[in-house]
């Protein structure tokens, strides 16, 4: 069994996903991240969550 983590997407605790850049992601919202259609207006919330990684680890 998995270590439960908090996703940085979705704060929710989950058992299953990947890490990027020292930070969790579920797999539920991972796999939203691959299925929504770039122009929809949730894909601009994972851009930006994922911009805030980025800049996290370069600060």
């Amino acid at each position: 069994m998995k270590k439960e983590q908090i996703c940085y997407i979705c704060n929710e605790e989950c058992e299953d996903g990947i890490e990027i850049l020292g930070s969790y992601i579920c797999k539920a919202c991972e796999q939203e991240m691959i299925n929504e259609d770039a122009s929809e207006l949730k894909m601009e919330y994972y851009r930006s969550k994922i911009k805030s990684l980025w800049r996290n680890n370069l600060s």
